[in-house]
């Protein structure tokens, strides 16, 4: 069965709950921290190795999530679940309703969790391209720079060498890629949306119009802030049920509203959600970060 850890370990530990058998990692699921430079654009390096195929034909569910996902397939590729295979580099926009993915046997793949900043900066203006869709790499940035994410990785690398390995392309990448003029004034309005300020309010605060700020969004992130507004909303409201922390209706007018959004995103109420047993991959992930996105159901 799937081995979970204790939150009593840090989240930048390799933790020991792994299957071996004849020497070859069975089952692994690890996150992992990125370099200093890198945390305020990758929220953690999160690694799902099944080699057995013990999760094989099981439905995974990702949520609604206010970020990006860079994935590298480093075994079999998982798919999605009309039965499409990830590519082998892919790059998964900000995600408005629940996914379903299914896995195989010998599936072994990281993926770099991107924060909204992340995915404007490393990776700017293809956010309508890669909003609710999960892309091939090289269709933004071309084919030599998605190989050499790609190629450089020996699976036979341990997770943080790996790791090592994505934080020298993704700084590499940081250096290379011009930062768009209009950053700094997009993060502030970004934390203002986050403080609860109305639209209007934070077009005016970093000196634009409201139909310019929808602009920047929908540019980099695609979609509008008030868009956004939501869908952070309703993440916060899955982190604090699965986590069993927090207040689930925080922003919602009432429970009604809260259980439309949950409802219309991901076909369940929240009160049938706190009932259910978290998967495998929602346990890990919830118990080895307290920043970690509530990504997997």
């Amino acid at each position: 069965m799937w081995q979970l850890p204790s939150c009593r370990h840090p989240p930048n530990t390799v933790l020991p709950q792994k299957i071996r058998l004849n020497e070859r990692t069975l089952i692994m699921l690890l996150s992992l921290k990125p370099a200093p430079s890198l945390q305020p654009f990758v929220l953690g390096y999160w690694f799902v190795k099944d080699w057995a195929g013990e999760y094989e034909g099981r439905p995974i569910q990702t949520a609604p999530h206010p970020g990006a996902v860079l994935s590298v397939n480093i075994g079999r590729p998982n798919a999605t679940a009309d039965g499409q295979l990830a590519p082998p580099v892919s790059l998964l926009g900000l995600q408005t309703s629940a996914r379903r993915w299914r896995s195989w046997s010998e599936t072994y793949f990281v993926m770099a969790m991107l924060s909204i900043m992340g995915m404007m900066r490393l990776f700017p203006a293809i956010g309508e391209d890669t909003a609710n869709r999960l892309t091939e790499l090289n269709t933004h940035i071309g084919d030599q720079a998605a190989h050499a994410l790609s190629a450089g990785i020996d699976p036979s690398w341990s997770p943080r060498q790996i790791a090592s390995h994505l934080d020298r392309w993704l700084i590499k990448r940081l250096e290379q890629v011009k930062s768009p003029p209009e950053f700094s004034r997009f993060k502030a309005a970004h934390e203002s949306l986050r403080a609860g300020q109305q639209v209007l309010a934070v077009a005016n605060s970093v000196g634009v119009s409201r139909r310019q700020l929808d602009r920047w969004f929908h540019t980099h992130i695609g979609m509008g802030p008030q868009q956004l507004r939501d869908l952070e909303r309703l993440q916060k409201s899955i982190r604090a049920v699965q986590r069993r922390d927090g207040d689930p209706l925080a922003g919602f007018s009432d429970q009604a509203h809260q259980i439309r959004r949950w409802g219309r995103r991901l076909d369940t109420t929240p009160a049938h959600y706190s009932h259910s047993q978290l998967s495998p991959m929602a346990r890990y992930f919830v118990a080895s970060d307290s920043a970690a996105p509530a990504f997997y159901l």
